[in-house]
């Protein structure tokens, strides 16, 4: 088994990123013999060549790339243990990075955030919101220790459970034809101008597979980057949306939209809580992820 240095991959590092032997080693505090002899024996001691040295610089060889990529993670996870021990050290007991999609964040998370740290005081809770491949790409990286992710998106390697159901509804202004009706389908909906979501948002892809299989294109006018923007937009009149009911049925209560049902099978996007190894996971992050579940639970009795 290979032995890694920490001052080896902090030196890879920044002579990968300067893309210069010399300057890397400035930044690593080493003359440039030194950081050269370090290299070399990084190459004797991986058996393979990490750098093709030329007069215009460093070049990194596949093998090389693929140790700067771990390299970064490994300095990364370095990076955040010194911050969670000096947590310890002032006497909080854990440290929670949670990842969530926007609709989690504000329809499902306060509750189960403000009944968690009641019981837990002594962990320190890191809440930082993100579309589900950002998510997916924090958790793998280990920048985050749980991820909770909407609609269809690929987890790689990561352990998932399966969380809640959100419905989809069309969203109208008041005066809109279909304001008025107890359901629609996708097929419906299309006919009229649309206001869109990026191809990162759960909503998109349910939209445009309709689309695909009514044959019917979507005429977006205009696109949001949130269901706050979406609603506004639709209020003004620009178009009709589609949007996770929660989130919708919300802000219906302070703006003059339509709420409508949409009776299609697929108007439906399944949430996930994903993890590297949930069994790996500290006790306090463990208790969240049960919290999680029996909000999912919960909630699912109820409907």
């Amino acid at each position: 088994m290979t032995h890694f240095d920490m001052t080896d991959l902090r030196l890879f590092v920044q002579i990968a990123e300067s893309n210069s032997l010399r300057q890397g080693a400035e930044r690593a505090c080493l003359s440039a013999p030194a950081a050269s002899t370090r290299i070399a024996n990084l190459e004797v001691r991986t058996g393979t060549r990490l750098l093709i040295r030329s007069s215009k610089g460093v070049t990194l060889t596949t093998a090389g790339q693929a140790l700067l990529h771990h390299a970064r993670l490994i300095l990364e996870q370095i990076e955040t243990l010194n911050g969670d021990l000096q947590e310890y050290a002032r006497s909080v007991k854990g440290h929670l990075r949670i990842t969530a999609n926007p609709t989690g964040i504000k329809e499902f998370l306060p509750g189960i955030l403000k009944t968690y740290m009641t019981s837990h005081p002594d962990v320190r809770l890191d809440l930082r919101e993100m579309f589900s491949s950002e998510i997916v790409r924090s958790v793998s990286a280990g920048t985050s220790d749980i991820g909770l992710v909407i609609g269809n998106c690929r987890t790689e390697d990561l352990e998932v459970l399966s969380y809640r159901e959100t419905r989809l509804v069309l969203v109208t202004p008041l005066d809109h034809p279909l304001a008025e009706l107890p359901g629609v389908t996708f097929a419906e909906a299309l006919q009229y101008e649309f206001v869109d979501f990026p191809e990162s948002s759960p909503t998109y892809l349910p939209v445009h597979r309709a689309a695909e299989e009514y044959s019917t294109p979507v005429r977006m006018r205009v696109r949001a980057v949130n269901v706050d923007t979406l609603c506004q937009l639709v209020e003004a009149g620009i178009g009709v949306g589609v949007g996770p009911e929660p989130s919708v049925r919300r802000l219906a209560r302070s703006a003059a939209i339509s709420v409508v049902p949409i009776t299609d099978e697929t108007a439906v996007v399944n949430g996930a809580i994903c993890a590297r190894k949930f069994k790996a996971l500290p006790s306090f992050a463990r208790d969240f992820v049960t919290a999680l579940l029996a909000d999912a639970e919960a909630a699912a009795l109820a409907a």
